[in-house]
């Protein structure tokens, strides 16, 4: 039997001491997706933490539709501010608030403004 068929029955516990686990390197080889919707909320953003400080954009990626906004708010400062750097701005789109959208679009209609495009005059 796989361990993936016993996730749903463990206790909350049991994975937040395989979190742990994972986190010290106690704990190797598990696949990070199959874990998150049977995190609790804490569990999961302390992986999430992690997961930013170590810049794992794929396994972040993959987090999205299991985290708060606050955290997809943080994962989206830390692409911008280049410390994460394998997932790209527009895939955090659905998760993140309408403010934090309008923020991006303000960023980009005044990056295009800023470009000078000569290709306009025809």
């Amino acid at each position: 039997m796989n361990y993936v068929h016993m996730l749903p029955f463990l206790e909350e516990e049991d994975l937040d001491e395989l979190v742990e686990k994972i986190l010290s390197g106690e704990v190797k080889g598990i696949k990070l997706v199959m874990l998150y919707p049977f995190l609790s909320e804490k569990a999961l953003e302390k992986l999430v933490d992690h997961l930013i400080k170590e810049n794992k954009g794929k396994e972040l990626n993959r987090a999205l539709p299991f985290i708060s906004r606050d955290k997809v708010n943080e994962i989206y400062d830390a692409v911008v501010a280049g410390t994460v750097t394998d997932i790209k701005e527009h895939y955090l789109m659905p998760f993140l608030g309408k403010a934090k959208i309008k923020d991006m679009f303000n960023k980009l209609v005044k990056e295009a403004k800023d470009f000078d495009d000569d290709d306009d005059d025809e």
